[in-house]
């Protein structure tokens, strides 16, 4: 399995961890004068690759559907921008995944054409879409509420993002929406922003209301001054547990105040001894539970997880009642994947915000890339179906038992209302 959301800000070379894709397949570069026809052979070509690559292509729509939708796009390519094209086709690309269990396949900019974008993170808490860090000269924006982007109603900004993002289930909305939020190529081909600086309508962090002008910044120089996933996840934060350590992705702790031992997984690759922590302290008279944190954790490598797991089974067995998962929006795919394998073997309480990711899904995308399209493109395709719950299992996310919203006051006071809700149990 693979992680997309390095290109779903826009290319695979800005983080490469990758456990099986299959090479892209490429079309001929088209000459000048060819290119309306190439770029109609392009979205040919999709539908035809749609059909020879994945197992279940239609299993969220009808193919008249989807092959209708595409034509009606070979029709407007004359009179589409380069960004009203990105648009289209990453609304076309969606469709796929509209009823869920497909949030790996997704249309960007192939390398080198990915654009510009604006010099932010944003996340959307429950009091609103919050600039959570932000490049200099603008770094005072930082813990800003936006209010309004190119004099377009905040509501409205989103209402228009919603239909390009691909999902597993809603709440894979609310983690990838911020991706295509910061993107100018998007945001100009929806008709919110028009060139130059972008006029952002503010609520800043002392409450006072006004307009910022930012400008846009290359898409490189976006991922050299961030955090990887930079567009995905919240800013690491020293004072907050779960946030303070990105750069290691496997940890443990022991919280002597509450009696916890935390375990902390913010990526699914090398355990890094997860499992021997687990295993040498856990069961010690001094610990009254056990937490698992798969927030923030994006996924990886399926293959990496399995001791961890079988610790973890092992633990809730022996201690029932004491083994708790923590999960947000941006649990997705593989640890979206460990977290149903718990749900289902163990009796782990649930904590924090439903996942990101499904509890069966199709992931271990293939791309293909549209060379002759005005804007050069590559689309993810699904070859593999993970089922990690029951076959017939109707959801398309785990809700917690203990469920917590996710506020920007608490974020940025350095407050975690989940730990507490877990460790005052």
């Amino acid at each position: 399995m693979q992680r997309p959301v390095a290109i779903l800000i826009a290319a695979v070379s800005v983080v490469s961890l990758v456990a099986c894709a299959a090479p892209a397949i490429t079309t001929p570069s088209a000459s000048a004068e060819a290119v309306p026809s190439a770029a109609i052979a392009d979205l040919d070509l999709l539908v035809e690759k749609l059909e020879q690559i994945h197992p279940e292509p239609w299993h969220g729509i009808a193919r008249d559907d989807f092959v209708g939708a595409i034509d009606d796009l070979k029709g407007r390519l004359g009179a589409l921008s380069d960004d009203e094209l990105v648009v289209e086709l990453s609304r076309v690309v969606a469709l796929l995944s509209r009823a869920g269990r497909d949030g790996h396949q997704f249309a960007v900019p192939a390398d080198g054409a990915e654009g510009s974008y604006l010099p932010i993170r944003v996340y959307e808490f429950e009091e609103g879409v919050f600039i959570t860090q932000a490049l200099a000269p603008d770094a005072d924006l930082a813990g800003a509420r936006i209010t309004a982007v190119g004099g377009h109603p905040i509501a409205e900004v989103l209402d228009a993002l919603e239909p390009l993002v691909p999902r597993d289930g809603p709440q894979t909305v609310l983690e990838f929406r911020p991706v295509f939020f910061v993107r100018v190529d998007i945001l100009h081909g929806l008709g919110l922003i028009g060139d130059g600086r972008v006029e952002l309508a503010i609520v800043d962090a002392n409450g006072a209301e006004r307009t910022v002008t930012v400008d846009p910044v290359p898409f490189d120089d976006y991922v050299a001054q961030f955090e990887v996933d930079a567009a995905l996840r919240l800013p690491s934060r020293p004072d907050t547990l779960y946030l303070s350590d990105y750069a290691q992705i496997a940890w443990s702790r022991y919280l002597p105040e509450s009696r916890t031992f935390y375990l902390r997984y913010s990526e699914v690759h090398d355990l890094g001894g997860l499992d021997t922590d687990l295993r040498d302290r856990a069961a010690e008279p001094d610990v009254d539970r056990v937490v698992l944190d798969l927030r923030q954790n994006p996924g990886g490598d399926n293959h990496s997880y399995p001791l961890l797991l079988h610790r973890l089974q092992d633990y809730a067995e022996a201690h029932p009642g004491r083994l708790f998962v923590l999960a947000d929006r941006v649990t997705f795919s593989a640890a979206s994947n460990l977290a149903t394998e718990l749900e289902q073997t163990t009796d782990a309480t649930f904590v924090g915000e439903p996942m990101g990711g499904g509890l069966n899904f199709w992931d271990d995308v293939r791309f293909i890339d549209l060379h002759n399209l005005a804007v050069p493109m590559r689309v993810g395709i699904s070859t593999r179906y993970w089922q990690k719950s029951f076959p017939d299992d109707p959801r398309l996310t785990i809700d917690p038992d203990l469920p917590v919203p996710v506020r920007a006051a608490d974020y940025f006071a350095g407050v975690d209302p989940v730990m507490e809700a877990v460790t005052t149990r």
